[in-house]
């Protein structure tokens, strides 16, 4: 039990001095009474004793803790209908239900359904435990996520999560051509695709279910650095002509070195300039032994064989100089297979090696080691370029450019989408000697702290206040979504975001308090008090014996 009297104020001591001299006053005259008999004595003794201790329980405001009843609602978002909500709240057994337009209470916990709250709807619920059971409207992405920056040649990898009312097709679009495409089944889907980024800086492409457009990803692609590439070669074919001027094309500097007969070799320069010493050698597996080709991959550089033939002999002929592990095995017995429209390979396959990648998409493979080795099984890519069809043959050679070229000296990620005003980790990868400690990005400055499990990474927090491409270091760009209300998945990353920092900042002292005090009614102090005056005004009445 507790008291609120307050000892500090002098009206408090007045009262406390008011009732010990009332105490006295009551007791002198019943003692100082000699008509009373000692029974009649200790009768009014005790009554007026009772009367003193209703008005000293009176004046000490006696109050104690009790504990009161958990309250839980459930606050359903104004994307859920009516009827989805009442059928949750049954289904939890929980008795009030509110839209988030007239919630006006603090309870202990609140479940929320749905995604769509306004913002100061949610920050009103700071001070309540929360539960949140997202609402999936049929044919609505749930989750959405892709590369927000990636580099050119480099995969661009789309994970999705929708429920599909039918069985359909989801598709990703590069303007009219589809890049990839999965099936799906009625009900719950989650899928994950993918195609090469080819086409460098600000680019984006379309999620659409069957014709319907769902959303628009957008996304920089970060250019590869300008490479010296060489060709080494027995004689000119039209594949390595065609892919000597379409990598001139792309800013790179090439060297054509061909064999025209016996002591007669041709040498041709596409953009002169460039580094003395290739990044890149281009040649075909009769030359696996070369020295110049032996010390390109001692030295950590690339070298790539085209044009081969037979590839079981082909492997091993490029194998034993090189150190490497390339095994094929046949597939077919036709002569070629397709790949896709207008592009045709051997009829093998690679097995599976430790170290060794595949091109997505295309029967090349590259083993890292000392250096990158990679062997194509394409049988010819410049009939795409004579036709006109420059797109799907720059998609070709820019995958596997992605996978020969160098790593850069410093690369930065960042997951997509990105809203205005929700925090997003930024990732930057570095040498240790040249570790940034902040980005710019857009008009701010991050910090950046290092991964404490990657001593060459740093990551940084970035909030946008608007929305749009931001731009970020000298040359980089990165796309941030508005939180507009007609977007599901922006509504999703809001409420997602506030649970998080609702769940790091709220601790079992910031919770409403479920103990609470009570206190005697006044109306039972008034009845104790008229009953008390009764007692005294009665008993000299009544007659004893």
């Amino acid at each position: 039990m507790h008291t609120t009297v307050n000892w500090s104020t002098p009206l408090t001591w007045l009262i406390a001095a008011a009732l010990f001299i009332l105490l006295m006053v009551q007791v002198w005259f019943v003692v100082r009474n000699q008509s009373l008999t000692p029974a009649r004595k200790g009768v009014r003794l005790g009554l007026n004793g009772l009367l003193w201790l209703v008005l000293a329980g009176y004046f000490a405001n006696i109050h104690w803790a009790i504990d009161r009843p958990a309250t839980h609602v459930l606050l359903a978002g104004n994307d859920v209908p009516s009827a989805v909500a009442q059928k949750l709240a049954d289904s939890l057994h929980i008795r009030e239900r509110f839209s988030s337009k007239n919630l006006d209470a603090v309870y202990d916990s609140v479940t929320l359904v749905g995604q769509d709250f306004p913002t100061e709807t949610l920050t009103g619920l700071s001070q309540s435990a929360l539960y949140w059971i997202p609402y999936n409207q049929p044919d609505q992405l749930q989750t959405l996520r892709w590369k927000g920056l990636v580099r050119q040649g480099e995969m661009q990898r789309v994970t999705a999560r929708l429920q599909s009312a039918q069985k359909q097709w989801l598709r990703l679009k590069f303007g009219r051509q589809t890049v990839d495409s999965v099936s799906l089944q009625k009900g719950d889907n989650t899928v994950a695709l993918q195609f090469p980024a080819f086409a460098s800086g600000r680019s984006q492409v379309t999620v659409t279910l069957d014709n319907e457009v769902l959303d628009t990803l957008r996304y920089f692609v970060r250019p590869t650095q300008p490479l010296t590439v060489q060709f080494i070669l027995n004689s000119p074919d039209f594949e390595s002509k065609t892919l000597a001027k379409w990598l001139g094309k792309q800013g790179h500097t090439v060297t054509v070195s061909a064999t025209l007969s016996t002591n007669i070799r041709s040498n041709l320069q596409i953009n002169k300039g460039g580094k003395q010493a290739p990044d890149l050698f281009i040649t075909e597996p009769v030359n696996a032994a070369n020295a110049t080709i032996r010390k390109a991959v001692a030295e950590g550089k690339s070298v790539l064989f085209i044009n081969l033939t037979n590839p079981e002999v082909d492997c091993r002929t490029i194998n034993q100089p090189l150190n490497s592990r390339f095994q094929v095995r046949k597939t077919t017995n036709e002569a070629l297979i397709p790949v896709s429209t207008g592009l045709n390979a051997l009829p093998y396959r690679f097995a599976e090696s430790l170290n060794q990648r595949m091109v997505a998409g295309y029967p090349v493979a590259v083993q890292r080691g000392s250096g990158r080795v990679g062997v194509s099984l394409l049988s010819e890519t410049f009939p795409l370029a004579l036709s006109g069809d420059s797109v799907a043959y720059s998609r070709i050679w820019t995958a596997v450019l992605a996978r020969l070229s160098p790593p850069d000296k410093q690369t930065i990620q960042a997951d997509a989408p990105v809203y205005s005003r929700l925090p997003q980790e930024i990732t930057v990868t570095s040498p240790l000697s040249n570790r940034p400690a902040t980005l710019p990005v857009g008009s701010d400055t991050v910090q950046l702290t290092q991964s404490p499990l990657n001593e060459g990474a740093a990551t940084g927090r970035a909030v946008f206040p608007t929305s749009g491409w931001q731009p970020m270091q000298d040359s980089l760009a990165l796309y941030v979504d508005s939180l507009r209300a007609d977007n599901p998945l922006a509504k999703r990353a809001e409420v997602n975001q506030f649970l998080l920092a609702h769940a790091q900042h709220q601790s079992a002292d910031k919770l409403p308090d479920r103990v609470t005090t009570t206190q005697v009614p006044d109306w039972v102090w008034l009845l104790l008090l008229l009953s008390c005056f009764t007692a005294l005004w009665v008993e000299p009445k009544v007659r004893v014996g």
